[in-house]
């Protein structure tokens, strides 16, 4: 059995641990107390963060698979790729059972133990499992969520949340900074970083940085300050991206189990969206991309034709009027062993180029030219997505040198830089945050148009979020009723 392996089953042991662990405090002290049993109090923090590095990168993939659809990456036989609503139940038990139900025992056992640096990490985890959260549902359970006898915790609202991600972040690098312990380190059990604690302080700086700019619309100059401002302590190379990576026996990537394998089977499978595929294929800018054969096959034909969204497996510009598009076990997000991939050094870069694009115009979006530092990390976001995407330096030269790309920054845009790091954050649901905040302009997001077949009640606007768990309007039905909103209304981080 690998690490992997091993990790995922401990993950499933400590949840069944927990969940008797609750049961223990309702029957009182060791009543019927299995002596063959791990308690709790017994799990070691080591133990403990392999299962919650591994169940985030899930609430990631299952948001992305979904998020994915909305902004048009891939397209989905179904309801959703039409807007029509989703609860993201799986994605809640992930963030809340398995991740941030573990990491609150966690921060009792590093303060206990003055383990510093593990405290860090959950301080991070922490902020991440709650962006997370907020960007799919906005009001969420946190102040009071882990509160003992709390069975219905109140919703914090989206404004909270973010200020509290903030605090998180700054109390998680005071405690990264602190000497190592002598008997208390990550090593091996962090499957991320291998308990390189100046990675873990450059990803708290990363999400500050992303957390920054969403906020645009509550003061673009201010948000952009303040995301430059994180990201001179953020990362510095791809080395320092932010993922799980998977294996190819028995801890498979999840979009190569979801997409290709589930192809083979002849099971509902994504495939790429036109939005994505014309972007790169020539369509809507005259280059082509080297990436586009990385990231999808077509099965040897001359030309791409991605998926319309809410017409699944339609091109009508194909000969055929059919897509031609698949994920395989070779593209680069669906193989076996391909990371999850949360955030990136590429993703860093175009958060900069924005920044400073928004602070040379004071705020403006709509400008043409920016300050050299924006071009500058404009091109250096595609360069590192390339790189990490395995691009040759000549494809990769050849392309940023084209007329259309390598504009000067005269002539850059807020279309180039989101047309770019749509494209390099293939998979993410980050960019359904950029759709959001920016309000799906189709003049920043080029071509962008409604799927068809659109949700009926949404009257003609883009869909805006998730709707909470069934799961959770039977367990806490009052305060979620307080909570939930139309799936039309904006959030509060882009409104």
């Amino acid at each position: 059995m690998n690490k992997l392996q091993q990790y995922i089953t401990t993950l499933v042991c400590i949840l069944v641990v927990f969940v008797f662990g609750a049961c223990e405090n309702y029957l009182g002290g060791d009543t019927n107390k299995d002596p063959n049993r791990v308690f709790k109090d017994e799990i070691g923090l080591d133990a403990l963060l392999p299962p919650v590095l591994v169940s985030t990168s899930k609430a990631h993939f299952d948001i992305a698979f979904t998020f994915s659809q909305y902004s048009q990456h891939i397209s989905f036989v179904g309801e959703t790729d039409s807007h029509e609503e989703a609860q993201l139940a799986g994605a809640w038990v992930e963030i809340y059972l398995s991740s941030l139900n573990n990491l609150d025992e966690m921060e009792q056992k590093a303060k206990e133990t003055g383990a510093s640096h593990y405290l860090g990490i959950v301080k991070v985890m922490q902020a991440y499992n709650l962006s997370l959260a907020t960007n799919t549902w906005e009001n969420i359970p946190w102040s009071d969520a882990f509160k003992e006898g709390e069975f219905s915790p109140s919703y914090d609202n989206q404004q909270e949340i973010y200020n509290a991600i903030d605090q998180l972040l700054n109390e998680g690098i005071t405690e990264l900074e602190k000497a190592p312990s002598e008997f208390n380190e990550p090593g091996s059990d962090d499957i991320i970083y291998g308990g390189n604690i100046d990675k873990w302080i450059k990803t708290a700086y990363a999400l500050k940085a992303r957390n920054a700019i969403h906020v645009t619309e509550q003061g673009a100059v201010a948000a952009a300050d303040n995301a430059l401002s994180a990201l001179s302590n953020a990362y510095t190379s791809n080395a320092d991206d932010f993922q799980i990576n998977y294996n190819n026996e028995k801890n498979l990537n999840p979009w190569h189990t979801s997409a290709y394998l589930a192809a083979q089977t002849g099971n509902p499978a994504p495939v790429h969206s036109d939005q994505l595929i014309d972007m790169m294929n020539g369509e809507t800018y005259p280059e082509a991309d080297p990436r586009l054969p990385i990231i999808a096959d077509n099965g040897g034909d001359t030309d791409y034709y991605g998926s319309e969204n809410g017409n699944f497996g339609v091109n009508e510009d194909a000969p055929d009027n059919s897509s031609n598009t698949a994920f395989t076990d070779e593209t680069f997000h669906s193989r076996a062993a391909a990371p999850i991939i949360m955030m990136t050094y590429a993703e860093m870069k175009f958060i900069e180029a924005e920044a400073a694009f928004l602070k040379a115009n004071n705020g403006s979006e709509s400008a043409t030219g920016a300050s050299q530092q924006a071009y500058d990390a404009y091109l250096a976001g595609i360069s590192a997505n390339m790189d990490k995407l395995g691009v040759s330096a000549n494809a990769k030269n050849n392309y940023i040198n084209a007329a259309s790309v390598d504009v000067g920054a005269g002539n850059l845009t807020m279309e180039l830089i989101m047309k770019e790091k749509f494209k390099a954050l293939f998979l993410n649901p980050e960019v359904y945050n950029d759709y959001r905040r920016y309000d799906f302009d189709s003049q920043i997001f080029k071509d962008l148009a409604l799927p068809a077949d659109h949700n009926d009640e949404l009257d003609g606007v883009w869909i805006q979020r998730a709707v909470y768990p069934s799961s959770e309007l039977s367990r806490n039905q009052e305060e979620v009723k307080k909570a939930q909103k139309s799936i039309a209304t904006p959030m509060w981080f882009y409104n």
